[in-house]
């Protein structure tokens, strides 16, 4: 789950997008990748390799050096958390701080929980609460780390809730914050794989690194190069897919935004789909296959995506704006002003997701030849900052 909010991290709008893109981009944002323009083809098929078996939980639990119904707990939580189940998933992660207080392990489910929650509607709702249990996570290590027995699993747990760190800042625009907690968590995830090499869950950490940071660097001229390693991180990511013991559904999620990275989209529906067929309330990952439904222009079964995300009444604003994009590329910008407006009018969404949705309203305003309302919807846009808006308002007037 750490990873794939990453995944969605990296390839969610960030907080400036809706500023930067052109009107044609800003209109088909919903297919947007990082890379646009940079020189790297699509990498094509990959050979895995031969894929790892996931090992028993004893087995694993050996590898990690920890009693196995620490890890058995681990696992029940995380399933609760991939299945929405958000209330069980607190209690159980709970009690895992009352039986090992000094794993990290409680806490950080704590913050994976809160990220979850926020991906959902792409806010920052429970910021205070994530971080508040991002420091008892980091404080259970300081004392574990400090004793001596359950070093791999400390470092794995030191990985992850910084990588929830580096995921957090990364969505704040906090780029230099983001950047130091990427690189401790990819130290500690170096020790974890050092000190217990069959361990397959840290794969996914090797898998996302090699893939993104080829995508990153490849599509800003101010970063140095990197040499090509998607298929090396697409391996690394099947391998833990295939054996991992915690984070393996989370590998798949991941693997969905790298096809989607590609442009092969048929690729990551069959990943999107696999989680679906397991759980099927997991809303970031219906969100993510709403959106690939999208780019395929199969937009009947993304509105089925979107309203049976509406229909779990988990009040998930972030749909209603979806929603409106496929109603807007079917022709219905009626049904598509209603749902965008919808969406505006509920208080918590960013101000720069606002702007852009006060956009997306004008173009469909203007469509239907209502040009005051266009011009109304274009300077609301404006006012909030986003740049398309404020050029479709000049060409306006």
């Amino acid at each position: 789950m750490i990873a794939a909010l990453l995944a969605a991290a990296l390839t969610a709008p960030p907080a400036w997008a809706g500023s930067l893109l052109s009107d044609e981009q800003h209109d088909e944002d919903i297919d947007e990748s990082i890379l646009k323009n940079a020189p790297l083809k699509p990498v094509g098929a990959v050979d895995p390799g031969p894929l790892p078996s996931r090992p028993s939980t004893e087995v694993a639990a050996g590898m990690l050096r920890i009693p196995t119904d620490l890890l058995l707990r681990s696992q029940a939580a995380c399933e609760l958390v991939f299945g929405r189940r958000y209330r069980e998933a607190k209690v159980a992660f709970d009690e895992i701080t009352v039986r090992y207080p000094t794993s990290g392990v409680g806490p950080m489910g704590v913050a994976i929980m809160y990220q979850a929650l926020m991906f959902e509607n792409f806010d920052w709702r429970y910021d205070t609460q994530f971080r508040s249990a991002s420091a008892q996570s980091r404080a259970q290590l300081e004392l574990g780390l400090a004793e001596s027995g359950a070093e791999p699993l400390e470092h794995f747990v030191l990985a992850g809730i910084s990588g929830l760190d580096a995921v957090h800042s990364l969505r704040k625009g906090d780029y230099l914050s983001a950047l130091g907690s990427a690189l401790t968590g990819m130290r500690a995830l170096g020790q974890a794989e050092a000190e217990a090499p069959e361990f397959p869950d840290p794969r996914i950490g090797d898998g996302m690194y090699e893939y993104w940071r080829t995508i990153v660097t490849a599509s800003s001229s101010l970063l140095p190069d990197f040499p090509d390693k998607r298929a090396e991180g697409l391996r690394h990511l099947m391998q833990a897919e295939s054996g991992g013991v915690l984070l393996g559904p989370g590998a798949s999620l991941v693997m969905a935004y790298a096809y989607i990275e590609e442009h092969d989209l048929p690729r990551a529906l069959q990943k999107a789909d696999l989680n679906v067929a397991r759980y099927p309330d997991c809303i970031v990952n219906n969100m993510t296959r709403g959106r690939i439904l999208t780019s395929m222009r199969r937009y009947d079964e993304a509105l089925a995506v979107y309203d049976r995300v509406l229909a779990q009444g988990a009040k998930n604003e972030r749909a209603y704006y979806f929603r409106g994009i496929v109603l807007g590329r079917m022709g219905r910008m009626p049904e598509a002003i209603v749902a965008w407006t919808t969406y505006l009018a509920f208080p918590s969404p960013p101000p720069e997701y606002k702007g852009q949705t006060w956009y997306r309203v004008g173009v469909a305003r203007q469509r239907t030849g209502d040009n005051a309302g266009a011009r109304a919807a274009f300077t609301a846009g404006a006012e909030l900052g986003n740049d398309a808006a404020s050029a479709a308002l000049e060409t306006l007037q």
